[in-house]
């Protein structure tokens, strides 16, 4: 792949610079979820090559007849960079085959748009979301360097006794989200919970925000224990099964 890759959208450059400052935090969130202090030492050079990123205008001198299209979809293609505003670039791209993270920090980028026109430089056709994913899919992401998940990372501090069955169910629960986060498909949390009870919908809610121990995230949730237990656990295979 090439050093440099650039993404095309209808957004504004406002609009859009919103929504990259936000996919930055999420990433931060979720490596600090997935990884100990130690851990991210560890890999701080691998981190500290992922591609820069910068938000831009598209050059008012940059025309549809600059890029090589895919001949396939060259009405679409077109159709769709003329209605762009707004543009990302993505400069000094590490070889995803050695990083992970990088892998990662794109799939959750890319979590954030419906549609994104993508030119990986020189005289390799241009791509449209899914595509550029499936290649994507091709690369490890950063959980493969996740030795072990920590049972219940988030509880240590508050614990004065020893790790409750409910505990380790709740580690997964976090585990699993952070999973489907970095694969780019948060979405279909939201679409999956559509058909479950609304018990299950008050687990979700619950896992919403800072990570809580399990005593927490059941005062949060509002039901009673064996709803909480039963329900959690149908959430953790809800999960599993995306």
């Amino acid at each position: 792949m090439s050093r440099s890759h650039y993404f095309y959208f209808p957004l504004s450059v406002e609009e859009l610079e919103q929504v990259v400052d936000a996919h930055i935090k999420d990433f931060e969130t979720i490596i600090g979820d997935l990884f100990t202090e130690d851990e991210v030492k560890h890999y701080e050079k691998m981190l500290d090559s992922i591609a820069a990123i910068y938000v831009q205008p598209i050059l008012s001198e940059l025309t549809f007849e600059d890029f090589y299209a895919d001949a396939s979809l060259l009405k679409e293609q077109q159709s769709f960079f003329e209605s762009c505003r707004s543009s990302i670039c993505l400069e000094g791209l590490p070889y995803l085959e050695s990083n992970p993270f990088q892998v990662s920090y794109l799939k959750l980028l890319l979590s954030h748009f419906s549609e994104v026109l993508i030119d990986r430089g020189g005289i390799q056709d241009l791509q449209f979301k899914q595509v550029y994913l499936d290649d994507l899919n091709k690369y490890k992401v950063m959980e493969s360097l996740v030795p072990d998940i920590p049972a219940v990372k988030v509880n240590s501090e508050k614990k004065t006794r020893p790790v409750d069955p409910i505990d380790f169910l709740v580690a997964d629960v976090y585990k699993e989200i952070a999973r489907i986060t970095v694969s780019g498909n948060a979405r279909l949390i939201d679409e999956a919970l559509q058909s479950q009870s609304q018990k299950v919908q008050k687990i979700y809610l619950a896992f919403q925000g800072e990570e809580l121990d399990s005593s927490d995230l059941f005062k949060k949730s509002g039901l009673n224990p064996k709803d909480f237990d039963d329900h959690l656990e149908r959430f953790k295979f809800l999960l599993k099964k995306i």
